[in-house]
């Protein structure tokens, strides 16, 4: 008798090859570890006391945001950003941290333990080195 047909027609085309996919670098801006870095080494600001709290003027008054509860790194990072602030004072009282946001010229210091007060380093002393963004 006659022998078996003709067998199964070719398999399935070849899949679709892995397309190298850009990979996005991420910024270097704005990146986490810069404000940690400017804890330690920070250009921008002059340390006026390491225990004592900033003045500004006699009374002290009406020239300053107060935030509770905010760590040293984002009260020193809002000073830094708002062109308009003059300087940050960060203190530690119990279990609570407070953060002075000055506007007014910082122009001396009140010694108060647990408290450090940051000046802002004027253009002429953060050198050439420093650029605006």
């Amino acid at each position: 008798g006659p022998g078996p047909g003709p067998g199964p027609g070719p398999g399935p085309g070849p899949g679709p090859g892995p397309g190298p996919g850009p990979s996005p670098s991420p910024s270097s801006l704005l990146s986490p570890s810069a404000s940690s870095i400017a804890t330690l080494y920070n250009p921008s600001f002059q340390l006026l006391s390491t225990s004592g709290v900033c003045r500004t003027d006699d009374q002290n008054k009406g020239n300053f945001d107060e935030d509770w509860g905010m760590s040293y790194t984002a009260c020193h990072d809002k000073a830094l950003y708002a062109t308009y602030f003059t300087g940050f004072e960060y203190a530690v009282e119990g279990k609570k941290s407070r953060c002075k946001l000055f506007k007014g010229p910082i122009l001396s210091t009140l010694p108060v333990g647990g408290a450090r007060c940051y000046k802002k380093a004027s253009k002429t002393e953060l050198g050439p080195h420093k650029k605006r963004l």
